[in-house]
């Protein structure tokens, strides 16, 4: 009787919190995957083990040369990978180089136009500036003193 009151109340508290349902549906999942993802290995392994068609010294040196061809690959890849990086680095650079040298000779042509022209014209100055200057001349010459 007891043990049917007990359950009374797990039920009216499950109806009453929604969101501990979902915990305890959620927990029975994952239990659920763990125990199919054991499962699943031991009988993956045991078909392994039983229906293997060589001894398992052989297995292992076949593994062991596939192994060996699987690194002899990877190494060979790494090379030719670095080769192409070390490549594209020098091109990537000589067109740099190529790209600063054309851009500096034509901001060395504008500068120079810029110098040329600035030599042609004759410094025109207003006579506020002008006298704005003289201003600053004769403080800059009383704090002197």
């Amino acid at each position: 009787m007891l043990k049917d009151v007990e359950k009374k109340m797990k039920n009216i508290k499950e109806v009453l919190d929604p969101k501990s349902r979902e915990r305890k549906r959620k927990q029975e999942q994952k239990k659920a995957l763990k125990k199919g993802l054991v499962l699943g290995s031991v009988l993956g392994t045991l078909t392994g083990i039983f229906f293997a068609p060589d001894t398992g010294k052989n297995t292992r040196k076949k593994t062991k040369v596939e192994l060996e061809k699987l690194k002899a690959n990877l190494q060979e890849n790494m090379a030719h990978s670095k080769e192409k990086i070390e490549e594209n680095l020098l091109d990537g650079k000589e067109k740099i180089v190529a790209f600063y040298e054309d851009k500096k000779e034509i901001i060395t042509n504008k500068i120079s136009n810029i110098k040329e022209e600035a030599q042609d014209e004759p410094n025109i100055v207003d006579e506020d500036e002008l006298e704005l200057d003289m201003d600053i001349n004769r403080l800059y010459d009383n704090e002197d003193e």
